[in-house]
């Protein structure tokens, strides 16, 4: 099958800061997580990470000419992965709170609501979606702004008193959902909307040069303006995960600055040592974002944010290294996931 580079290399980016901000996150010690390095590190696990997976996903769910039953059931088959990797990645923590009677709820922990479990159920959304014979596009960007920007209110009205498990996949500021529909679900709508516009908005910024620029140039200026407002969200890892409509407004103008970067640089250096590395961590982000939870979900129990910033390098350079070694291997074998 055809691979497409700049995709590629957009999900081979976001993994990298995925892996990143999980040690930050995980490892890393409060006075290095509020050093100006924890901060950046936080910011770059935020708009360049789940929400670039999210859009290229969908931009390939349009792509795709599979039928809706398979879409479903590709879907399903990513959810249960997701299920799996939940127990697999908090296993440590699941037997200590089984034999050393430590106080953490499990469930919390197994239905924890990750990206392999919004990615899950967003594909079987858009399977649904794309049952409807026409303007699947417009319906699409609909739900867009349902989703943003009823976010806030759904937020509320399904935190409940009790115990509960189903909820939090679909909203609520549950600590425990990471990635909830409301407002997750929005981004792989985005890319499935721009697959359908993709050919009029390229031909629109290659003829409309100079209002093209302008239009970039006000979405810089908009970013800056809010920059501080934006990064205070980002590295609030409650309100990042539960954001509301004018955070999504602004990382989607990060977004949209990022892939013409990308996409600049891979048209001037299209074949590069660290573009070809990062185009292969793209093609194999699934197994290598399963490999590197495993490793460090299960390392996180013994040694939870107790590392000082500066064993920093030495973790990232150790996990990043055999997770790729891994990934690498297990590629050979020819092991298909879902996708």
């Amino acid at each position: 099958m055809k691979r497409f580079s700049l995709p590629d290399l957009l999900k081979g980016l976001a993994v990298f800061f995925m892996i990143q901000i999980h040690i930050t996150e995980l490892f890393i010690d409060y006075a290095g997580r509020e050093s100006l390095f924890g901060n950046l590190s936080m910011f770059f696990g935020g708009p360049f990470t789940a929400i670039i997976f999210m859009m290229v996903m969908g931009y390939f769910l349009a792509k795709s000419k599979k039928s809706p039953a398979k879409t479903i059931l590709r879907g399903v088959k990513i959810f249960v992965v997701g299920l799996i990797l939940n127990i697999g990645l908090n296993f440590n923590l699941l037997l200590k709170i089984k034999y050393a009677g430590w106080q953490f709820n499990p469930l919390e922990y197994i239905f924890g609501v990750d990206i392999l479990y919004l990615a899950g159920l967003s594909v079987i959304f858009i399977a649904l979606l794309k049952t409807m014979k026409k303007k699947q596009a417009w319906i699409a960007i609909v739900f867009v702004f349902l989703i943003t920007g009823l976010t806030g209110f759904m937020n509320e009205v399904l935190m409940v008193s009790e115990r509960n498990y189903i909820l939090p996949f679909i909203g609520g500021t549950y600590s425990w959902a990471y990635f909830p529909l409301f407002p997750w679900l929005a981004y792989p709508l985005i890319g499935f909307a721009f697959f359908h516009f993709e050919e009029k908005i390229m031909l629109f910024f290659t003829k409309q040069k100079v209002v093209s620029g302008i239009i970039l140039a006000g979405i810089g200026v908009l970013i800056v303006s809010f920059f501080k407002w934006g990064i205070n969200t980002t590295i609030n890892l409650p309100a990042y995960y539960h954001h509301t409509f004018w955070f999504s407004l602004w990382a989607i103008g990060i977004i949209i600055l990022w892939v013409v970067l990308l996409r600049f640089l891979l048209n001037k250096f299209p074949n590069t040592y660290a573009g070809n590395f990062l185009k292969w961590l793209g093609k194999n982000i699934t197994l290598f974002y399963i490999i590197q939870w495993l490793i460090i979900g299960n390392i996180s129990t013994a040694i939870y944010q107790t590392q000082s910033i500066d064993k920093y390098l030495y973790w990232f350079g150790g996990i990043f290294a055999i997770t790729g070694l891994l990934t690498w291997l297990i590629g050979k074998t020819n092991v298909k996931l879902a996708r």
